[in-house]
């Protein structure tokens, strides 16, 4: 639970810090690293290491249980080889949806704090139900009613806090356009909740590997199909959507930049197997609270950098007269989550 809370914060803290620091560019320029596409790579990297880490401690675990076996004269039931590829497959399709949503919080999380952004994604159980009873047929009860009920409040009145926070300057409609690709982002990943239950619930495979093949699949199609679309297409970074080059060049110069990226691979993976490992000692409850104490713990973050460290911080957070209205549609969101 400790490794959870933990690596959860330091992931959205992870991404949104690397954002923020500047490094010289393939010409030479100091530039912002702005790369979100970059940090959904590093995030379906994690995801794969899982796999590897899976593979490492199924092997020892499984020449031990070979050896009991072969002392005892058993022997293990095997999987059809076609059959095993026929699930890994099935992984590909909500893998396509993981790398599409992290993409849209990745590129949002660049414009709103990071506390925003993370309440934010409480929507996902809002897109999630809607559409678990449009095209799973699903029914939702009177209570099930006024807790979604109660997450569109306080996620309405987050997005009015952090607007309200903004109001009069230059960055106003930069929030809207942050909060909006989160909130894009979060339907996305609700489609692939719903993906994973529709068409994945004869895959019976660990939830390790398919976290880790997820990873995989999203690498693979980073590689062969979105990068060489983002180098085609014109864009502000060079000529290109995102230039790869660029990317490459900034994070080289820059002992911070690799610094930040390693931490944020570490405790991605750390993150994903802990989560496994709450999710089946405990309950969803428990894990939605805890997201909600990493919520606090990155606000937390975000007001101490501001007033203790450095006020002109990109990743500080100011406590303003809006902060009253976000705390309380944090708060209604929580207690929408819990019901």
């Amino acid at each position: 639970v400790a490794a959870m809370l933990l690596t959860g914060t330091v992931n959205t803290l992870a991404m949104k810090i690397q954002f923020t620091l500047r490094s010289t560019g393939i010409d030479g320029d100091v530039e912002t690293f702005q790369k979100p596409w970059f940090g959904t790579f590093n995030m379906l990297f994690a995801m794969s290491l899982v796999l590897a880490f899976e593979r490492l401690f199924s092997k020892c675990s499984r020449s031990k249980a070979m050896t009991e076996a072969s002392l005892l004269g058993e022997s293990s039931p095997k999987t059809s080889d076609a059959e095993y590829r026929r699930k890994i497959l099935l992984v590909a399709i909500p893998a396509a949806s993981d790398l599409a949503a992290t993409a849209l919080a990745c590129i949002g999380i660049m414009y709103i704090p990071a506390s925003v952004w993370q309440m934010l994604r409480g929507a996902t159980l809002i897109f999630a139900a809607i559409f678990s009873i449009t095209f799973l047929g699903r029914k939702m009860y009177c209570f099930n009613w006024v807790g979604l009920s109660l997450c569109v409040v306080g996620i309405t009145l987050v997005g009015m806090a952090s607007l309200a926070g903004d109001a009069g300057s230059h960055q106003g409609s930069s929030v809207v356009f942050g909060m909006v690709l989160t909130l894009l982002g979060q339907v996305v990943q609700a489609a692939q909740v719903i993906a994973e239950e529709y068409l994945m619930k004869d895959v019976d495979l660990p939830a390790v590997e398919i976290i880790g093949y997820e990873g995989l699949w999203g690498l693979l199609l980073m590689v062969l199909i979105v990068y060489p679309v983002l180098w085609i297409l014109p864009g502000p970074d060079h000529g290109h959507v995102e230039d790869v080059a660029d990317t490459l060049a900034l994070v080289w110069n820059s002992t911070q930049l690799q610094c930040i990226i390693a931490l944020y691979l570490l405790s991605c993976g750390t993150f994903n197997i802990s989560g496994i490992a709450v999710t089946g000692a405990l309950s969803a409850v428990h894990r939605m609270m805890l997201d909600a104490s990493r919520t606090m713990v990155i606000w937390s973050f975000g007001l101490f950098v501001h007033y203790n460290v450095n006020p002109d911080s990109a990743f500080g957070e100011q406590w303003t007269d809006s902060s009253y209205l976000q705390l309380i549609g944090f708060m209604i969101l929580v207690c929408g989550q819990a019901i």
